[in-house]
Parts: C-alpha cells; structure tokens; sequence
C-alpha cells in the first residue's frame, strides 16, 4: 500500500504527547526569541532548553497507549505499519522541530547571515535527541528515554568528571556540546557513533511496531 497521510491525521487527533509539552515549547521559543534578539551571542544557550524539551517530546512511547486501545482504529486501518511508525515518530518531534527553525530564523533575520543554529552540529544535536529516545521508549512508558538519558549524563558526568565532550560517549549523551559547530571531518568522525546508534535504533524500534502483536482493546 502506499504512503498514506491517513496516520498523520490520527496522530493530529489522538495526541502523541501532553499538551503541556507543546505549551512548555512554546514559552521556550519566547524566552529564545528574547534572548537571539537581545544578545545574538548567546543564540546556542538558547537552543539548549529546546533540547532538553524535546528528549522528552520524542520519549512518546508506543506500546504502552496501543496496548490500551488508543490506537485500535489506526491498527486496524489496513495502512502498512512502517508509516504508523513514522507519523508516530514525526508528530511526537515536530514541536520541537518547530521552535528550532523558529529561532533559526529569528538569528538569521537579526544577524543578517548565516545562522549558528544552522550549523552541522546542531543538526547533528537535534537529530540525536528526535530520534534515539523515541526508539527507546517505543515498548516502554512514556518520558522513560528522556529519564533514561538525563540519568546515564548523571552518572557519566559523576563518575568521569574529566569527560571530554568532543569524544563519541561525549556527543551522543551530551549532544548540546555540538550545537553551533561546523562539524570537520575530525569531529564528523567522533559524532558518527552516536548518530550510527541513533539510526539503528531507530530502525529497530519501526521494525518492532511492523512486527509486533498487539491485541486490541475489545478482544483482551
């Protein structure tokens, strides 16, 4: 069958995630217009807040609400698997896609040239935390990658106090340190673990949504 926007108009009406995420990246992207507005310079510490929103805006989980029957209509739409996978997913991140973009353009429009928050590192940054905790909570309770990950930076920074950012455990636990850099091939080369990794769960995770079986509501 083929792509479908059928899935993305499901996930428009039964929300992936709170509201309040979507009210919080809202104040988020006012305090960071402020901020790009007020001082350019501090455009990537504005990027930070949307990074930290947005591991839990990813951390929707899938399992858990289709299991309780929240997704029993779309389940049963005759619609291929792999695009409920993907709408999930593209819902799920697009706030935060959003009010990145935003500020993007607020900083290009005030500097008049290129944007910081533009650069390939952010990219880099921004994908990691769209991605990689969305598959990870794909079987499990809502939030549980963005906890997961705040909890791994906790005990890395704890018992390696010394971690050096530009390495590959650095990048893919701390991805903030690669916002507004323009990734060389050095670097390119260090944050590429991290988004092989992202990739590959990502990949596994819509392979288990293809793969998994679900009972509906009515029947359990």
């Amino acid at each position: 069958m083929a792509p479908s926007i059928y899935p993305l108009r499901f996930f428009r009406v039964v929300t992936t995630q709170p509201s309040l995420i979507v009210w919080t990246f809202g104040v988020v992207m006012v305090a960071g217009v402020v901020t790009i507005v007020r001082e350019p310079a501090r455009s990537t510490g504005a990027m930070v807040p949307v990074l930290l929103l947005q591991l839990f805006a990813a951390s929707s989980g899938f399992e858990v609400p289709a299991r309780r029957g929240h997704y029993d209509l779309l389940l049963t739409s005759g619609h291929q698997r792999v695009w409920m996978a993907l709408a999930h997913w593209a819902t799920s991140v697009a706030p935060g896609a959003v009010v990145w973009l935003a500020l993007a353009g607020v900083e290009t429009a005030v500097n008049g040239g290129p944007a910081g928050l533009l650069t390939t590192g952010t990219m880099a940054a921004m994908a990691l935390v769209s991605t990689l905790p969305w598959a990870v909570t794909v079987r499990l309770p809502r939030f549980s990658g963005g906890i997961g990950w705040l909890l791994a930076l906790t005990i890395s920074t704890s018992v390696w106090p010394s971690m050096p950012l530009s390495s590959a455990w650095g990048s893919l636990i701390y991805p903030a340190g690669l916002v507004g850099q323009d990734l060389g091939v050095h670097d390119g080369l260090v944050a590429a673990p991290a988004m092989v990794f992202a990739l590959v769960a990502m990949v596994a995770a819509c392979l288990w949504i293809v793969r998994a079986t679900i009972p509906l509501e009515a029947a359990q």
